[in-house]
């Protein structure tokens, strides 16, 4: 996908970087709230349909972003996955020049597949 004539504000690139670094708890919240749709309330009548009705269109929303998320990830080649992984969900806090020296390329490349990436998770949700 090209994406290079894009522009995209700066709060809609840290949303989305926000989204990336969170989507493991995202998705603990997501299964969360489908979990709580099942059963019945203390009176024994079924949650299902008032909590589905609540809960629908920000479980819909949520799971738009994931699936944005996962599917561009999964397309990126192995370095932009790797400059993902090291930038958003690893423990190490590297900086550019750290995650550069870490995968031998120049810091400008990483932040180039970074760019990229939240460039096309952003296009996938329809924000641009």
């Amino acid at each position: 996908m090209n994406t290079s004539n894009m522009k995209l504000k700066s709060g809609t690139i840290k949303h989305i970087e926000n989204e990336i670094k969170t989507i493991k708890e995202t998705k603990k919240e997501l299964t969360k709230m489908y979990m709580e749709c099942e059963g019945e309330d203390r009176n024994h009548i079924p949650r299902k349909s008032l909590t589905v009705a609540f809960y629908n269109k920000r479980a819909r929303k949520m799971q738009d972003i994931i699936d944005a998320i996962n599917e561009t990830y999964n397309e990126a080649t192995k370095d932009q996955q790797k400059v993902i992984e090291l930038r958003y969900w690893s423990q190490k806090n590297l900086t550019w020049e750290g995650i550069a020296i870490e995968l031998n390329m120049h810091r400008n490349t990483a932040q180039n597949y970074k760019n990229d990436f939240i460039e096309m998770v952003a296009a996938r949700l329809g924000w641009t």
